[in-house]
């Protein structure tokens, strides 16, 4: 009985080992469909216009690194929001995010100079190479990153 036990244990411990090496390689997914309400600073002036940020795809999260596949439309930024754009958002590192748009196969930044965005995906400041700053309402947005200070 005793040897019994010690083989159901042994085995017990292995098929959650092997679920817990799975979850790790594979991932896990979360569905994001949202809309997060945005301003958008441009010529960098501190007066914003209100504006949204509709995301809408899969993010996937490994022990190595988390990544964002779907629609990522700034309503601020013209580009970003064509009918079949979709975007990827890879944290590097897991840390510092990158976002890349593909369009009727192309592989573009677009004018994206940076983003910085949580892995929730409700904290967000994009930065466009002319200057303009799409942030959600929640992002601290410091005036000395605007031109006009």
């Amino acid at each position: 009985m005793n040897r019994k036990k010690r083989k159901t244990a042994l085995i017990l411990l292995l098929a959650i080992l092997c679920v817990i090496v799975l979850l790790g390689i594979r991932g896990t997914q979360k569905i994001i469909d949202k809309t997060v309400l945005a301003h958008v600073y441009e010529d960098g002036s501190t007066i914003c216009t209100p504006s949204s940020i509709t995301i809408s795809g899969t993010l996937r999260k490994t022990w190595s690194s988390t990544d964002f596949v779907g629609t990522f439309a700034m309503d601020g930024y013209e580009p970003s929001c064509r009918y079949g754009t979709e975007a990827q958002i890879k944290w590097v590192n897991n840390e510092y995010p990158v976002l890349t748009f593909f369009y009727a196969g192309d592989f573009s930044r677009l004018d994206v100079k940076s983003i910085d965005i949580d892995k929730g995906m409700d904290r967000i400041m994009v930065t466009l190479d002319d200057g303009t700053i799409i942030a959600s309402e929640n992002y601290y947005v410091p005036t000395q990153t605007l031109k006009g200070d």
